[in-house]
């Protein structure tokens, strides 16, 4: 797949991963991160989401998903 950009397939993912990271850390930056969902009590729906991307970023790892730098 070619996105309108003409990237491939794993470049687009590595965009989509890297952006991901980009938001946990803004949300750790503005001190209401959560890898535990127990803290995670009363956040927000967006909070909640950015919340288990941080946990699946940190925790759900594959061959080749550059988590070295990381």
């Amino acid at each position: 797949m070619d996105t309108t950009n003409g990237s491939t397939d794993p470049e687009y993912l590595l965009r989509i991963e890297r952006l991901s990271h980009a938001i946990v850390e803004e949300a750790a930056r503005e001190g209401w991160l959560a890898f535990d969902s127990a803290k995670g009590v009363g956040a927000t729906p967006l909070q909640s989401a950015v919340n288990e991307l941080a946990r699946h970023l940190r925790f759900v790892h594959f061959r080749g998903d550059g988590c070295v730098e990381h």
